[in-house]
């Protein structure tokens, strides 16, 4: 499984695949610390098999960061990975057919259940 992470987090580009690991097993991630190295880098390899998404990216604003990349990359499952947990950017996000948004205050225990519902075919949101 090949995924893409896409957050500007240093931390979390270094922690979140070991969740990954957890989740799904042997996986070959990818990192870019913006929107305009992820659309680079997806210019430029196979389509992931999953993509996670921060909002908060330099130079987006919430959910536009988004709405941008499913316009650019419709095919690329997202899930939306971030410290924004308002109400109305999780029901945007679904709306905008997003497999899952895992808000960054989940415990990583919880995180890898959230991930192995959402690589199973089904989805997570938070209440």
């Amino acid at each position: 499984m090949d995924i893409l992470v896409v957050d500007d987090n240093p931390v979390i580009q270094e922690m979140l695949p070991a969740v990954l690991r957890q989740a799904f097993g042997e996986v070959s991630v990818a990192g870019a610390a913006d929107l305009d190295a992820a659309f680079r880098h997806l210019a430029h390899n196979p389509a992931p098999s999953l993509a996670l998404l921060d909002l908060g990216l330099p130079g987006h604003t919430g959910i536009d960061t988004l709405r941008r990349f499913r316009w650019k990359f419709p095919g690329v499952p997202v899930v939306v990975i971030s410290a924004t947990e308002d109400p109305a950017s999780v029901r945007v996000a679904r709306s905008l057919g997003v497999a899952g948004y895992l808000p960054k205050s989940l415990k990583a225990a919880d995180m890898v259940v959230a991930l192995k519902k959402i690589g199973a075919g089904g989805t997570f949101f938070p209440r």
